[in-house]
């Protein structure tokens, strides 16, 4: 009788663990939604406030009140009749417009991303910091918006307190130069860049890629000369780059892109070039280098997967493994498999976890 008691007491607990972890999940990663409160950012999002440099208000009779329970104490308003609009240009894929709600307030506000037009409405129930437009999954690229409202006789307030963006995206200041005329000269397991100085007293952010137009993860930040050496590369791995100027009213718009692929030095007979030996021994041929190769991860399990791979993904994925040693970079890496153990699919990958290898071995061979 005792056993079963305990037996079920201990089926009662794990059942009430499993739940609390489900629900606990559930909250962790429940989005907000347009319409919700949101005071602060959510996590992978980032703010700026309406005074941050790179917003143009547009328009006679902007006010900046602080007297309300506004995202970072303010925000900017207008009473005038008059069209009025606010422009920013920011970098990134997802973009939340944070303001007051309330019965007086505008009941169509025009919002146009890159020449696509929106609208939503700021005009219900009182409250403040409200998510009042949301537009994710865009591009990632630079984005040009504009924010418009005509006030009316009777809802005739139309506000503009925040904005967020996602955490890997920033707003831009247009009135800082971008830097020009970037190059990137190849070397042996290096890249060097360099561009013409901006025309503002900034400092430079290098951002690279391995693939043209990004994602692009920040590589070096606070760079004082308009020149940088990027050493943790992998000769044979194209790398794509920008560099932006930064200043304490914001940053710039990325550079131009420019791409290079690191190679080492070819390695010459010292015997063939020595005149005081006329016939010197045959060496033995080299070992082909190889178009492919096998990747074996060793998981911290102790578990191995194993990968047939161009040399080029081989390559990607060493880069990959060097910089989130480094602290740069997502803590996966996505593997295609193409037609390994394909199955019923189109198609499959494999994602590893940094965290979980414990080692890799690359064999290579050509076909």
């Amino acid at each position: 009788m005792k056993k079963n008691l305990i037996k079920k007491t201990f089926i009662l607990f794990s059942a009430s663990l499993f739940l609390l972890i489900v629900f606990s999940n559930l909250r962790t990663y429940a989005a907000a939604s347009v319409g919700q409160a949101l005071p602060t950012p959510e996590s992978g999002w980032q703010r700026y406030e309406e005074l941050a440099p790179g917003f143009i208000f547009e328009g006679n009779g902007w006010q900046t009140p602080t007297a309300g329970s506004y995202s970072g104490g303010s925000e900017k308003f207008t009473l005038n009749s008059s069209l009025h609009t606010v422009k920013f240009q920011f970098w990134g894929t997802d973009l939340r417009l944070i303001s007051y709600r309330g019965g007086d307030r505008q009941t169509s506000i025009q919002v146009n991303i890159d020449g696509v037009n929106y609208s939503y409405s700021a005009n219900g129930q009182a409250q403040v910091t409200t998510l009042l437009f949301e537009k994710r999954n865009l591009e990632n690229k630079l984005h040009s918006v504009e924010v418009s409202a005509s006030n009316s006789n009777v809802y005739n307030l139309f506000e503009f307190d925040a904005l967020d963006i996602n955490e890997t995206g920033y707003l831009v200041n247009p009135k800082i130069s971008a830097p020009s005329n970037l190059s990137a000269k190849a070397g042996d397991a290096k890249v060097d860049l360099s561009w013409t100085a901006s025309p503002d007293k900034t400092e430079y952010t290098i951002k690279r890629s391995t693939t043209s137009a990004g994602p692009y993860d920040t590589i070096a930040s606070n760079v004082k000369t308009p020149s940088y050496s990027d050493t943790s590369v992998v000769n044979g791995t194209t790398y794509y780059y920008v560099v932006t100027a930064v200043s304490n009213n914001g940053e710039s718009e990325f550079s131009k892109e420019v791409s290079a692929t690191p190679q080492g030095e070819k390695q010459t007979d010292s015997d063939t070039e020595n005149p005081s030996q006329p016939n010197p021994e045959p060496s033995e041929p080299a070992q082909p280098t190889g178009d492919r190769a096998i990747l074996v991860v060793t998981m911290t399990n102790g578990f191995e997967k194993e990968f047939d791979l161009s040399m080029k993904e081989v390559n990607n994925f060493i880069a990959w493994y060097d910089a989130k040693d480094a602290g740069r970079g997502q803590s996966y890496y996505k593997i295609d498999k193409h037609n390994n153990n394909k199955g019923p699919f189109s198609s499959r990958k494999d994602y590893v976890i940094f965290d979980k290898i414990l080692t890799f071995e690359v064999s290579e061979y050509s076909k």
